[in-house]
């Protein structure tokens, strides 16, 4: 047994029945390794604590954290809620009569849930939590308190993200305000997301948890087998037939079941949506000749979708689900029904060539005909519609659980102790960097360096990949002068090498700079300006553009999302905000620091990856408690020869994220009030370039 987990409290936020299979197999895996696990439920018009119940799970409603103490807080809570409605929603009366009755219900339960969820934190301080999403209020909350106890949050995909309509895509936008990490099934929804502008580092690919650890349990049971002897299907063709929650009128389908009845070695299940009323299903059903109501099973709750899947021969959609991937992976051939009326979800399989489009009087004549419905499957198609849509078909539980335990362990890391060095400090300068694999761009970067500056004593320190091109390992070998080549170590990441190269270093002040990063004249100059204005007990940053003369970096904030980017990001260098000197909670790509101090912050934590430099800032305002231990520099000129692409390092994300969780607070809207800039300013300037960069590239 993994010892890691003892005494570990997870929780998890649960809701609706059939949105837990994505969170139940990762709690049942960490209770195997010894974690203590609890669910929380809220209220709703559904009770959630029915799917507690169902689920035979061991839970706490939120409500149970409400002490009569609250009821005052509480009280002036609902007060404000309601008057802020009451301004903002509608001015239509009659409307507002009609809902009324309900609104103040839900404000209610708002302002009690907001501090029942504060309280759950400060009474059990939990080291990790999951949640489906934070679309709805109780995820937001959630994730809120979670963030203010300084508690990691993992958000799971919701299964509409598989769906390809075009009338969901504004509905797209409400699944991209993650301040948590957020574990999807496979690129595809990655993409989706990251194209609603979701924070990339932050959506994690990881495969269907519910679906992996189920196709296991599918086979080791024998389920098809035994489901087939159950129904007594054994020796008859079953068809799952799969509805939505808007089912397709009867007139229309009715064709699939005739074929049933005219066949009697074809069986058709029908499945309902969770969803769907029994008053819907029943005033459908009431339509339905009573003759193929005896031949066709209708199925709402009583019966497991998967174990249907595993025990049917072909699956049959009516609307774009996530049934069907799954039905997949399951190694189904699917249909998806090409209907008249109009649908809600559209689908993207049939077009991806992993499904066969069919009308259902084609359906139904194929089903006369006995047609293999797997030789008309384009095999190729959903061997790359899984692969796109599925990080993995099987261990996306492990692979969850083991960024799990990298995020607690971020999160409850101690500061570093100070590294140790001996050498003798006769040099000004040394500029640390890793080796860019463009051998073009590594040889600029070299020549500007010697370029721009000659007047100082200053050393190169080369950090040098294990494997490298034929080009650059001749650059290498011809290199002269003050210049160390350190090889990566095999077993050590980037950060630890840098450090090594901070204790090896002859200089009083270290230059770290990302690998693709140029400097301008009298940058070294204006380094040491600033050190001698603000003292030897700081960390500074440059104002760095790219090629186009645009600010690629004036410090760093933090967006709505939580997430760092750069201050004016895109804006022309001469932007007049970002050239001045002033502090920031962070900055990126180059760092300027004096040796000792450096020594005495601990260098770089080993596991901070891509984002060395802001970790790095964060644990010396941590360390130091001051706010202004990081100053940008905007004298300290420098240009990005190529741009830097998130290269997928998601172990790196999750350990800063998990690590600084609690202090990461969007605050660019604070730096903009404090220059002046509204929001909308902002989008026309950065329109404005857009254009004149679009008139230099052309030209």
């Amino acid at each position: 047994m993994d010892r890691f987990w003892k005494n570990k409290n997870i929780t998890a936020y649960i809701a609706l029945k059939h949105h837990t299979r994505f969170i139940i197999p990762i709690m049942e895996h960490l209770q195997t390794f010894g974690a203590k696990t609890n669910y929380l439920v809220a209220q709703a018009e559904r009770s959630q604590e029915i799917t507690a119940i169902e689920n035979q799970l061991d839970y706490h409603h939120i409500f149970d954290y409400i002490e009569d103490c609250d009821q005052d807080n509480i009280q002036q809570i609902y007060l404000n809620l309601r008057d802020t409605f009451g301004k903002t929603l509608v001015k239509d009366i009659a409307f507002t009569l009609q809902v009324n009755t309900v609104l103040d219900k839900t404000l209610y339960s708002t302002a009690q849930e907001y501090i029942a969820f504060k309280n759950y934190f400060k009474k059990n301080r939990p080291d990790l939590c999951l949640a489906l999403h934070e679309v709805n209020r109780w995820g937001k909350m959630f994730a809120f308190h979670a963030k203010k106890a300084g508690v990691p949050l993992i958000t799971l995909q919701e299964g509409l993200l598989t769906t390809a309509s075009a009338n969901l895509s504004f509905q797209m936008t409400g699944h991209v305000q993650y301040s948590t990490l957020c574990f999807v099934w496979g690129k595809n929804s990655r993409e989706k997301l990251v194209n609603f502008e979701a924070p990339e580092d932050r959506i994690i690919p990881v495969g269907n948890t519910h679906l992996s650890n189920e196709i296991q349990i599918l086979t080791k049971n024998n389920t098809r087998g035994k489901k087939r002897d159950e129904y007594s299907v054994s020796d008859k063709y079953a068809v799952l037939l799969l509805f939505s929650s808007a089912i397709p009128p009867l007139e229309e389908i009715i064709h699939i079941f005739n074929a049933a009845n005219e066949n009697k070695d074809i069986e058709i299940f029908t499945k309902f949506h969770p969803a769907t009323t029994q008053l819907t299903i029943n005033n459908w059903m009431s339509g339905c000749p009573k003759k193929l109501k005896k031949q066709i099973n209708f199925i709402h709750g009583e019966e497991n979708t998967y174990n249907l899947m595993a025990m049917c021969d072909l699956c049959v959609l009516s609307e774009g689900s996530t049934t069907g991937l799954e039905a997949l992976a399951l190694g189904k051939p699917v249909v998806m029904l090409l209907l008249k009326s109009a649908v809600i979800y559209q689908s993207n399989l049939v077009e991806e060539n992993a499904a066969i489009g069919l009308s259902p009087e084609e359906l139904a004549l194929s089903l006369s005909k006995r047609t293999d419905f797997s030789n008309m499957m384009d095999h190729n198609g959903v061997e790359n519609y899984i692969k796109n849509e599925l990080h993995k078909s099987s261990g996306s539980v492990e692979y969850a659980v083991d960024l799990i335990k990298s995020a607690i362990k971020a999160n409850q890391a101690e500061n570093l102790e100070p590294l140790i060095s001996d050498i003798q400090l006769d040099m000004d300068f040394s500029i640390i960097l890793p080796v860019c694999d463009d051998p073009d761009i590594f040889l600029t970067l070299l020549e500007e360096i010697s370029i721009h500056s000659k007047e100082t004593l200053f050393e190169i320190i080369l950090i040098k990949p294990e494997i490298i091109s034929q080009n650059l390992a001749t650059i290498l070998q011809s290199l002269e002068g003050d210049i160390i080549i350190l090889e990566m170590k095999k077993g050590l990441t980037l950060p630890e090498m840098m450090n090594q190269a901070g204790q090896n270093a002859k200089g009083k002040t270290l230059v770290f700079m990302n690998k693709n990063i140029a400097p301008k004249k009298k940058w070294l100059e204006s380094l040491t300006k600033g050190i001698q204005q603000f003292g030897d007990k700081k960390i500074f940053g440059a104002h760095i553009t790219n090629i186009y003369k645009n600010i690629v970096h004036a410090g760093m904030t933090l967006n709505a999302n939580n997430q760092p980017v750069a201050a004016y990001l895109h804006l022309d260098e001469n932007f007049p905000h970002a050239c001045k000197q002033r502090s920031f909670q962070m900055v990126d790509y180059f760092i300027g620091v004096e040796k000792n101090f450096f020594l005495f912050i601990g260098g770089f934590h080993k596991n901070s990856g891509n984002y060395l430099f802001l970790d790095l800032c964060l644990r010396a305002r941590e360390i130091h408690n001051d706010p202004d231990i990081i100053i940008y520099l905007d004298t300290i000129k420098l240009v990005m020869l190529s741009p830097i692409p998130f290269d997928g390092a998601y172990m790196d994300s999750t350990y800063f994220y998990s690590r600084w969780h609690k202090i990461l607070w969007e605050n660019e809207t604070r730096l903009l009030e404090k220059d002046g800039v509204s929001m909308l300013q902002l989008d026309a300037a950065r329109m404005t370039r857009a254009m004149e960069t679009s008139s230099l590239t052309r030209s």
